[in-house]
């Protein structure tokens, strides 16, 4: 069925679009479950999961460039005892989309954990230069899945550094200078999209603390 026929479910949703899951046929193969709580490497708990649609997603860098992120791999945070708001990433070239799409569908589909709430799909470039427009196409699939769909660009010097050498974003951080290098600053692109997932998470906890006190 496609993307654009599905219907939003009306109960479904708190603080991000949830579609009606009769409408919505679950891929074949299911992500696997991360049973145990997501781990705590930082000075605070993470605040949203990063899971990959598929191997090679870049799950370890955005979590290490965004502090307030955890790597959950290719598995749907399954443990109420952590965050269960998930940032699905994926390449930004044909495989890359289809199989974030899947897991979209299966989010939607309510085949994921209970409490699992996805809140976007960062998309990381698969080649430096332009995107075929094949790919561009298949992109309005994911985007008609998903409330946020943000880009990060491709980076040469990522090739050369190990993960604990890159620099990290934390909430309020400055913008970083255009040409810094890696071990330095996030680029500016990280820096961009880790504001707006802040500002999105910070819109979801309002809403769930607003449906919380509309219940008692």
């Amino acid at each position: 069925m496609p993307a654009s026929t599905l219907q939003q479910h009306p109960l479904a949703v708190i603080g991000g679009r949830r579609l009606d899951p009769t409408t919505v046929t679950p891929p074949h193969r299911a992500a696997s479950i991360r049973g145990e709580p997501l781990p705590t490497t930082r000075a605070h708990p993470p605040a949203v999961a990063i899971v990959g649609a598929h191997g090679g997603a870049g799950t370890s860098t955005l979590a290490r460039w965004w502090a307030p992120a955890a790597d959950c791999e290719q598995s749907w945070p399954g443990s109420p005892q952590t965050t269960q708001r998930v940032v699905v990433a994926a390449r930004l070239c044909l495989p890359g989309l289809i199989a974030c799409a899947d897991r979209l569908r299966e989010w939607h589909a309510g085949a994921a954990p209970e409490g699992v709430q996805v809140v976007g799909v960062v998309l990381s470039a698969a080649r430096p230069g332009r995107v075929p427009a094949p790919v561009r196409r298949y992109r309005a699939v994911v985007e008609d899945l998903a409330d946020h769909v943000w880009e990060i660009g491709w980076h040469d010097e990522l090739i050369e550094r190990e993960l604990s050498e890159l620099a990290e974003f934390s909430p309020f951080d400055p913008v970083p200078q255009r040409r810094a290098r890696l071990t330095e600053a996030v680029p500016l692109d990280v820096h961009h999209v880790g504001s707006e997932l802040i500002d999105v998470l910070a819109c979801t906890t309002k809403n769930l603390i607003d449906q919380h006190d509309s219940e008692k």
